[in-house]
């Protein structure tokens, strides 16, 4: 497979207006290692006299970034599906094109997330034997980031659903992250099989049976520990998981510097300490991890936060190169095509 990266960057979506996601563009081709800007290009979707302005603003003229003209932009406001119909040249629109054309081979954006899904879907198409995408969420925990599928791309999932969640999220482990075995969880009320609503039980079931590295069941207090490398979840309780996990820094930031603030010997150990603390906030900090891709499209889609700073959006495109590199669309693909055949067989 060619190494070869060509990102498609949506620079209209987000909260912060172009600018930022220019800046993040830039900093990718300054800041990252040598070894993932080998032959990668990125192509801003948005319109092209912000963008020109923005990317000469932030001295980009000098790397390989080029502009394509998007003249709508989808808000994080309008209805995904409609939106698609009512805004064919947003820059969402144009970037997922340039994809099904061949264009680009990966696209990230900070944009509205369902409007992301659905033009991904459109584009690219789902893999075979997978019903709907899911985002997988990289969170920190005590050991080694853990996996989150899905946090946002499907409210109500059913068994067979979450099953296929759980080997699309241990091929992107392993292929990614570099897991060899990745420890397979499923987020239940207990560790007990016998816990939870029917159709957990059933998955439960269906996973101990599969081949995996199933662990069973985590609850959410052995998540942060790092107990298991994939925790499967519906898209519902995956999205109120990781938007609290994401508050944890700065609650912590937040108190510390109220403790501080009562007596100057705290400050004074904070001095001491700061070291330590920063590498706390980095490891908590959403804007290191990027963002999230969509698991189960033919093709890489990145959704990022719609507050996604400018080392947010660089961490994003640095994450489109890694899947894209990985090999994970074909791997799950080739594993589809293997549940598929075993279904059959049951038949």
């Amino acid at each position: 497979m060619s190494k070869s990266v060509v990102v498609a960057l949506d620079a209209m979506g987000g909260d912060h207006g172009p600018g930022v996601i220019v800046d993040g563009a830039v900093r990718f081709f300054r800041e990252s290692p040598k070894k993932i800007l080998k032959d990668v290009r990125i192509i801003l979707v948005g319109h092209q006299d912000a963008v020109a302005r923005h990317l000469s603003i932030a001295g980009g003229q000098k790397y390989p970034i080029e502009i394509q003209h998007a003249s709508q932009i989808i808000t994080m406001d309008d209805h995904p599906a409609e939106a698609l119909k009512q805004k064919p040249d947003s820059s969402m629109m144009v970037m997922a094109g340039l994809q099904r054309r061949g264009i680009a081979n990966a696209m990230v954006s900070p944009g509205n997330t369902g409007a992301m899904m659905a033009s991904s879907m459109f584009a690219l198409g789902r893999i075979k034997g997978i019903s709907r995408p899911a985002l997988a969420s990289t969170i920190p925990t005590i050991r080694n980031p853990t996996i989150l599928v899905d946090v946002g791309a499907n409210v109500g999932c059913r068994p067979q659903l979450l099953y296929k969640f759980a080997f699309m999220g241990s091929l992107y482990s392993k292929l990614v992250f570099g897991v060899e075995k990745p420890k397979v969880s499923l987020l239940n009320v207990g560790s007990e099989p016998s816990k939870g609503p029917s159709d957990i039980k059933e998955v439960y079931r269906m996973l101990e049976e599969a081949p995996l590295n199933f662990k069973g069941n985590i609850e959410g207090n052995g998540i942060l520990m790092g107990d298991a490398d994939v925790v499967v979840c519906d898209g519902y309780t995956g999205n109120v998981l990781v938007k609290f996990i994401e508050s944890i820094a700065s609650m912590v930031g937040g108190t510390l510097y109220l403790e501080m603030k009562k007596q100057w010997t705290s400050r004074m150990g904070y001095l001491f300490m700061k070291p330590s603390f920063n590498k706390l906030w980095k490891k908590f900090d959403a804007a290191e991890y990027g963002g999230a891709p969509l698991l189960g499209l033919n093709g890489v889609a990145i959704v990022a936060h719609g507050s996604s700073s400018a080392l947010a959006i660089r961490n994003a495109v640095a994450a489109a190169c890694d899947f894209r590199r990985s090999g994970a669309v074909e791997a799950i693909r080739d594993k589809m095509a293997e549940l598929m055949e075993e279904e059959k067989a049951v038949e």
